[in-house]
């Protein structure tokens, strides 16, 4: 939960002076042990202009339940709110390995429209949905997944405006009024009033999809047959 929080600089501009300023330095947290890749969930941030209101309480959740997280973003160094909350980033989008994280997490906010049309990020979205991992996505970022193909022929939701919902049915999504849907590995919320659920259903999602595999490998064991008894 600390590690979680020691992320988050909040940053308000009336605190000081405007000018001749020099811009503040994001909090970074202290190191902690590696996750594991059957647990570790990568949040994916809009370089500028994330909602911090669906950002943190989907992380807080995420901490709660004893899940480690990454932080990344279109480059390395700092992301920026949209209430000008500053998060010190974990890697660039381009160096991640989805073999080392359990689930994907696509954060809104105004930010996340130019992200819609980014090649990589669509890419990254496929191999994690097509990998069976939990993908999941906020506000107006379900649209990245939407046209990434993710969607197609699932049931989701996404910021409730018109042109968001008709771009997510673009997609060969089936669009959704409810404010949060899941469809097996794909979550989807319509923004920040849903965050701190949306942050529990990536957790339950990630931590039953571990069960899973662990009842899979299991079961998996040859059993001894049992041995006929004395007559």
């Amino acid at each position: 939960m600390l590690r979680a929080i020691g992320r988050i600089l909040l940053v308000i501009a009336a605190a000081a002076p405007a000018f001749g300023q020099p811009p503040p330095i994001p909090i970074s947290p202290k190191p902690g042990p590696p996750g594991r890749p059957d647990r570790t969930v990568l949040i994916f941030l809009p370089q500028q202009l994330f909602s911090s209101e669906e950002f943190e309480p989907a992380l807080r959740e995420l901490s709660l339940a004893g899940l480690p997280t990454r932080i990344a973003s279109s480059d390395t160094g700092v992301a920026v709110s949209m209430g000008q909350v500053l998060v010190k980033l974990d890697l660039a989008l381009r160096d991640v390995q989805v073999a080392d994280y359990a689930g994907l997490v696509l954060i809104g906010g105004s930010g996340a429209a130019l992200n819609w049309g980014d090649s990589l990020l669509q890419a990254r979205c496929r191999e994690f949905a097509a990998s069976g991992r939990v993908v999941a996505a906020s506000g107006i970022a379900p649209i990245t997944l939407a046209r990434a193909g993710v969607l197609r022929g699932r049931k989701a939701t996404v910021f409730h405006e018109r042109s968001a919902i008709g771009w997510l049915r673009e997609g060969g999504a089936k669009f959704s009024f409810r404010e949060l849907v899941t469809d097996r590995n794909i979550i989807t919320a319509a923004g920040a009033e849903q965050a701190h659920p949306f942050g529990e259903a990536v957790a339950a999602a990630v931590l039953s999809d571990k069960a899973k595999v662990k009842v899979k490998v299991k079961n998996s064991t040859p059993q001894p047959r049992p041995q006929p008894g004395p007559e």
